[in-house]
């Protein structure tokens, strides 16, 4: 193999699995030089009870390993033990009492060994300086995702635990601290892809971590997709919401680029509700002129305000997903949909039909109501989704039952795409 040019040497390591690729580096020099940068993944992943930081600043500091790392993702979940041990006594409480106990005995000390981690290392954002010097040094460096629902843990029953929202824990000061401390860091950092699935809202309403946002937020510009799942929980009253949602609509609009778009809103202390929110207060008269790809989740809003800003994008609009899973558990039905607190959605769909060329597929998922539920115009839809966000095809979830009177989308996305009669008709359902 000596013989074969270093492309081709290239191109064979770069389709082999981490165990190959040591095995062929220890054959001869000329393969242990070349499979070098193939050591490592290109993706990192870092927890808070590793001392992964110090990992990823010494990967970085390296002249030929350095290369290698192109996405990073930290996690930053921690369970709440009472919780997750309820939880799981009741997930197997018909389990026979031996393997139970077995069980629950190992997650136990997997638990208490993370946690013990986590004491031992500390929190993210006294490494602040070691990452910011870290990421700065990663000449690859594109895609970075933050994480507290995506539980990395070999353990099945935390695992299990870890889809229940109710089992998740947010320190929510420490975790303003730890966000800032990552913006921090990629301060100047040319990113293509950015990714948070639980930012708490109050963020951008705190005045210090505003402003650090703002200063520090500034290489969104270079960002293709903006992936951000927002928790409104801690904002009291519609003032703090007001100042939360004008923070966030600055730094929506530092990223001019995107092409891909997902805004959720999970509440976490009121699994079942939506965040009301105001596009003219988000966005004003913003446009992004580049967007194919844009998911909203879990908002409650007017049926005009919607319309307009997405018609605003309807020269590249592609692909529209509205609604997703919100905070269900998992044998729930989705409950990330949509509310129209003024209109209704066959209004909407009918404006969409017109003002959207370019569209291409539409997804709903999600419970669907409007208000004035004693008027005949009401309407209120629980729809099962069909597709993931790559709009790649999922099974039919198991929760799916007449008796909850779920429905798919189709019939609604060929209305949008195609026009025909109205399918709502005879499709909406009691209020939920």
């Amino acid at each position: 193999m000596d013989s074969l040019p270093v492309e081709l040497l290239r191109l064979i390591f770069s389709h082999c699995d981490p165990q190959s690729v040591r095995n062929l580096r220890g054959l001869t020099r000329i393969l242990a030089d070349v499979g070098y940068e193939y050591l490592l993944a290109p993706e990192f992943t870092a927890v808070s009870w590793r001392n992964d930081i110090d990992r990823l600043h010494s990967i970085a500091l390296h002249e030929r390993l350095r290369g290698s790392i192109t996405s990073i993702c930290i996690f930053l979940g921690e369970l709440s033990y009472y919780d997750a041990w309820s939880t799981s006594w009741f997930q197997h409480f018909v389990t026979p009492p031996d393997q139970r106990n077995e069980a629950m005995g190992t997650a136990r000390q997997e638990f208490d060994r993370i946690e013990r981690g986590r004491k031992r290392v500390g929190p993210l954002h006294l490494r602040a300086d070691d990452l910011r010097e870290a990421c700065s040094a990663l000449p690859n460096l594109k895609d970075l995702e933050i994480t507290f629902t995506q539980c990395p843990l070999d353990n099945e029953l935390l695992r299990e635990v870890f889809d229940y929202p109710s089992c998740r824990k947010l320190d929510r000061p420490q975790t303003y601290s730890n966000l800032d401390a990552i913006i921090f860091a990629l301060h100047g950092i040319p990113l293509s892809t950015f990714k948070v699935d639980r930012l708490p809202l109050e963020v951008f309403r705190l005045p210090s971590h505003r402003t650090h946002w703002f200063t520090n937020a500034q290489s969104f510009n270079s960002l293709s997709t903006l992936n951000l799942t927002l928790d409104p929980s801690g904002l009291q009253g519609p003032g703090s919401a007001f100042r939360a949602v004008n923070g966030l609509g600055r730094i929506l609009q530092l990223a001019t680029g995107l092409q891909y778009l997902k805004l959720a809103f999970h509440p976490y202390s009121s699994e079942n509700s939506k965040f009301a929110l105001s596009f003219r207060e988000l966005f004003y008269d913003f446009t992004y002129r580049r967007l194919t790809d844009l998911v909203l989740e879990g908002v409650s809003c007017e049926e005009e305000d919607l319309k307009d800003f997405l018609a605003r994008h309807g020269a590249t609009l592609a692909r529209l997903r509205l609604g997703g899973r919100g905070l269900a558990k998992p044998f729930e039905v989705s409950l990330g949909g949509i509310h129209l607190y003024e209109g209704t959605f066959k209004s909407l769909f009918r404006g969409l039909h017109a003002k959207l060329p370019k569209l291409e597929r539409l997804h709903l998922e999600g419970i669907f109501e409007c208000e004035h539920h004693d008027l005949p115009s009401h309407e209120a839809y629980n729809f099962y989704p069909l597709t993931n966000e790559n709009w790649e095809a999922v099974p039919r979830p198991k929760w799916v039952r007449s008796s909850r009177k779920t429905i798919n989308c189709l019939p609604f996305e060929h209305y949008v795409l195609s026009g025909g009669p109205y399918p709502g008709n005879a499709l909406a359902q009691q209020h939920y």
